[in-house]
């Protein structure tokens, strides 16, 4: 890419070259809102349009420039902020944490002492119906699945 731009810059620079030199004694007019010019060199016109055309560039880079680092600021601080929250999560102890579906799936089969899980504690998960259960697909419907299957 930088290979690319120094090419693109080297010609650009041969051909301002070039057309100062094959402009030199070429006068021109030139009327610029009501004010009236005469007898400017042809030259001078292409470098200054070469010139404003290089500042609106600059001005536009520099414009995105900025754009994408108040991006990446704001992003950097979302990634900060996420994170601490990780990191705060991860050092919780065990009886803080939110227990894994395994493990409230293990209790809601075999609950503590005996009595029923109150509905405040479970959690919604997918039935999962076995091979003989109602609703089962059989074999015999060419369903290759032999396990369970949820819902």
């Amino acid at each position: 890419m930088r290979l690319l731009v120094i090419v693109l810059t080297f010609l650009l620079f041969v051909g301002i070259v070039g057309f100062v030199l094959t402009n030199l004694d070429t006068r021109v007019p030139v009327t610029v809102w009501e004010t009236q010019y005469t007898d400017l060199p042809l030259f001078l016109l292409g470098i200054i349009a070469v010139f404003v055309g290089i500042c609106y560039a600059g001005i536009i880079g520099v414009a995105e420039g900025t754009s994408i680092r108040l991006a990446n600021r704001r992003l950097a601080r979302e990634v900060r902020r996420l994170e601490a929250e990780l990191n705060y999560l991860r050092t919780q102890p065990p009886s803080a944490r939110r227990p894994e579906p395994d493990v409230v799936q293990e209790a809601r089969e075999t609950p503590a002492g005996g009595e029923d899980i109150a509905p405040a504690e479970t959690v919604a998960t997918a039935p999962v119906y076995g091979p003989d259960a109602e609703g089962w697909v059989s074999d015999d419907d060419e369903d290759a699945y032999s396990g369970g299957r949820a819902v």
